[in-house]
């Protein structure tokens, strides 16, 4: 029994040993910023984050957010540092900072901003290395992150249409909204490879629902006719082809049905 306690007691002080020689790897920045005032602070941590020193950035901006969490400052170093985590590659620590930004100052005449600066997180956030040299298109990633830089910029245009930051919201919603059809498509083309019919009508329905405007319809209701009469719903294959000749009266699909052609991932993001 008392073996078991000097055991438990040996982890109980190193326990305080680990964590005191926690809290000394953290001193330095707190020592060096011991008795600045909240101008000097930003200011250091703003050079350091003009100069691209992100790991020197984030410290004194997470100190500054300590020390003085609140007044104009504080909210500006709110942005800064969600901007450095983003670029420390920290973007799962940028978003929460943005939106935390956004709960506290709502009338903050850098909203405009803020809203960009999300939706720009999660535009350029491709979630790994691969993505970056495989010119990994919009439509193959997650579509959480792409709705959610979609709703960011849109706010950006719909309460800050005068702001500098609304046409390349608007343009990136383009984009995005092309994107998001893209990539219903794309898995609609790959339930229909394994036959999985109905979820591939439940896609191309989804598409059509969400994407009017895209070109991607078109195809879209092609896949549906094939679907539809594979189903064995032949009444509905022919709405539905009668629905894609007066729509696309041009279309490849009109005299030729739907087939799957194989794409290699790597050159989908070129369609």
């Amino acid at each position: 029994m008392r073996s078991y306690l000097k055991y438990i007691l040996a982890i109980i002080v190193s326990s305080i040993v680990l964590v005191a020689c926690s809290s000394d790897n953290l001193d330095p920045i707190r020592e060096e910023t011991k008795g600045w005032t909240v101008e000097k602070m930003y200011n250091e941590a703003n050079e350091q984050l003009t100069k691209h020193n992100w790991s020197k950035a984030i410290k004194l901006y997470e100190v500054l957010e300590a020390t003085y969490p609140y007044g104009t400052y504080a909210q500006q170093g709110m942005l800064d540092l969600a901007f450095a985590y983003y670029n420390s590659d920290t973007p799962e620590l940028a978003i929460p900072e943005i939106d935390m930004f956004i709960r506290t100052y709502p009338t903050n005449v850098n909203m405009d901003y803020a809203l960009y600066l999300k939706g720009y997180i999660n535009y350029y956030n491709d979630n790994g290395l691969l993505a970056r040299f495989s010119k990994q298109d919009l439509s193959e990633r997650d579509p959480k992150g792409l709705k959610d830089a979609y709703a960011a910029f849109a706010e950006v245009v719909t309460r800050f249409p005068q702001s500098k930051y609304a046409p390349d919201s608007s343009e990136k919603m383009n984009r995005l909204v092309n994107a998001l059809a893209r990539g219903e498509l794309f898995r609609a083309r790959y339930y229909m490879q394994i036959k999985a019919y109905i979820a591939g009508l439940n896609r191309t329905q989804l598409l059509i629902k969400s994407y009017p405007n895209t070109i991607y319809v078109e195809e879209a209701l092609a896949i549906q006719v094939v679907a539809y009469r594979e189903l064995g719903e032949l009444t509905l294959s022919q709405q539905t082809q009668e629905v894609l000749n007066i729509n696309f009266p041009q279309s490849q699909y009109k005299n030729h049905p739907w087939v799957f052609q194989d794409m290699p991932w790597y050159s989908f993001w070129r369609s």
